[in-house]
Formats: C-alpha cells, sequence, structure tokens
C-alpha cells in the first residue's frame, strides 16, 4: 500500500516560491536606489571647469563649428555678473559638472509602488532636476523652454539613462555657446561608492558632433546641502542697458597663449578631440609673444572706449 509522498507538494510549492522570487529579482526596481542619496564630487577631472573657469577663447578639445566660434569670441565673462543672471541656476548642459554636492532622491506610484520620478539638486546655484520615469504626456512642441530641461529616464540594468531636453540657450564660461536646440543624454551608474555620470550634449547648430563628458561622485553617507540664498546686485558698475561682449572680430587670445596652446589648437573643432592631433600640434608655428599680444588687446581696449565715448 503506497502513502501519499509529501516529497512532491513541497517541491511544486519551493518551485513556485524560486519563479516568484526569481521574478522579483528580475524587476528593474531591485536596482533603482543605487544611485539614492548625497554625493560628494571628486575634483581630479577637468579641475579648470571647477575652480576659475578656462580660458577665454580656448575652446581646444572641443567639437565647436565656425558659427558658433564666431558668436563665442563676442561672448565676456562679465556677462554673468548682470544682474538678472547673477541668480540664475546653472543650465542641465553644465550643473552636473559644478563645484557642488549632489542629491538624488526618487519618488514612488503610490498604488503600484512603481519608480515614478527620480530628482536631482545640486547645492551651488541650486539646479534642481526631474526625471520622468513613468510614461506619460509629454510637453507639447511650443512649451516653455527652462535651465533645468525636460528630462525622461530608463533603467537599463543597473544603469540610468536620461535624455534631456526643451533647455535655454546658454555659454559655457568660456564663451561656447548652446541653442536651444540643444539636448544631453546621460549614463549613470556605480562601481561601489563611486558615483559616475557620463553626458553627451549634441547640438545641431553650435557643434559638429556629440560633446562628451564624465563626472565622478564619492557617497555621502551623512550628506547635506545647505540652502542657497541668492540676492542679485550691481556688483559692477557700468551705464544702465549695458552688456559686456566684444565686438565681433576680437579675439581674447592670451589665455592660450600664456598656456602655450597654439592658437589654431585653440579654436577647437572636433578634429582637435582626437589624441592623433597632437602629433598635428608639433607642426604649427610658435605663438606670438605673451607681451605682443597684451600690448595689442590693450590698444584694442582703448579704441573700443573711444568709440563708445
Amino acid at each position: 500500500m503506497n502513502t501519499p509522498s509529501l516529497k512532491t507538494p513541497f517541491l511544486r510549492l519551493l518551485a513556485a516560491c524560486t519563479a516568484v522570487s526569481a521574478a522579483l529579482v528580475a524587476q528593474p526596481a531591485a536596482a533603482q536606489s543605487l544611485v539614492d542619496g548625497y554625493w560628494n564630487p571628486l575634483l581630479h577631472q577637468d579641475g579648470w571647469a571647477y575652480a576659475g573657469g578656462p580660458d577665454q577663447a580656448d575652446f581646444a578639445g572641443m567639437p565647436i563649428t565656425p558659427a558658433a566660434l564666431t558668436v563665442a569670441y563676442t561672448w565676456d565673462p562679465g556677462q554673468a555678473m548682470l544682474t538678472s543672471l547673477q541668480c540664475a541656476p546653472f543650465n542641465a548642459l553644465y550643473g552636473p559638472r559644478s563645484l557642488s554636492v549632489l542629491r538624488i532622491w526618487e519618488t514612488r506610484d503610490p498604488y503600484t509602488n512603481q519608480q515614478a520620478t527620480i530628482e536631482t539638486q545640486m547645492g551651488f546655484a541650486a539646479l534642481h532636476r526631474k526625471f520622468q520615469m513613468l510614461p506619460h504626456k509629454a510637453p507639447p512642441p511650443w512649451a516653455q523652454h527652462s535651465w533645468e530641461g525636460y528630462s525622461t529616464g530608463k533603467w537599463v540594468g543597473n544603469v540610468l539613462w536620461v535624455h534631456t531636453e526643451k533647455l535655454k540657450a546658454y555659454s559655457t564660461r568660456a564663451g561656447q555657446p548652446f541653442s536651444d536646440k540643444a539636448t544631453m543624454d546621460e549614463r549613470f551608474f556605480r562601481y561601489g561608492e563611486v558615483l559616475v555620470d557620463i553626458m553627451m550634449i549634441s547640438d545641431p547648430q553650435f557643434i559638429s558632433r556629440p560633446w562628451i563628458y564624465s563626472k565622478l561622485y564619492y557617497r555621502a553617507p551623512n550628506g547635506n546641502i545647505d540652502p542657497y540664498p541668492c540676492t542679485a546686485s550691481d556688483q559692477v558698475k557700468r551705464p544702465k542697458g549695458t552688456i559686456p561682449m566684444h565686438m565681433p572680430g576680437h579675439i581674447e587670445i592670451d589665455g592660450p597663449v600664456r598656456n602655450g596652446i597654439p592658437l589654431e589648437a585653440a579654436r577647437g573643432g572636433e578634429k582637435t578631440m582626437y589624441p592623433e592631433y597632437q602629433d598635428y600640434m608639433k607642426t604649427l608655428p610658435p605663438n606670438p609673444p605673451l607681451s605682443q599680444v597684451l600690448k595689442d588687446q590693450l590698444k584694442a581696449a582703448e579704441e573700443a572706449a573711444k568709440l563708445q565715448q
């Protein structure tokens, strides 16, 4: 007489539990909190972008177009001191590279527990971004552009993919312009306690191919972001309605000359992005003496001042 075996029901239950566990592990949500928290910037990359800023008219390594170069040479760093811009947050094309603590947090749908949004905030200049993680109605083509833009995100394995568009036109601290058609694609992922943000910027108007940057952060378990109050003031006295700029044809070349960068290389272009361009640079003629460059720039500034009188 055979007795019912307990092994078969047990194995069936075990198989069911294993299948459920596998399904839960396969859900993207299992990896979707890997970027939450506070992150301190690691400053061993492109220090010029974090501190005093790059030299004006130095676009080496940038895929800048001739049209963008013409616009860039008219830019003056004094524009950042205009009261209308002093308290503006950084554009999302630059904000992730600023010298600042980064905070990342998520919001989940209260009914489905799906990740609805991921938000980021930079401590300096208070750039606040929101990545839409669930399907929803996108803003219309005529929607207003903003400093943070409109971002959508998705998880591909343990990598967060983010696409950002509808950004305001913007110029870097070296004068490189970006139009309101610029977009940015990012990849966020972790190596232990290190967070990597790879930024791929495209602009059909002002760069000839994507401009790629990366930024590294280190996890700060007890991180904090202080309030960022800002009050605009006239820190530089100038006639009402004056906007700092250079006349077309004027080029500030003292920075590249001081740093030993050939003037042709400082004009940038996608050819300067590749390692083999270093061999080509050895064939370029030497720069003029810095003393002569400064003398010529002083003379040009005096002539421009006479025209304004």
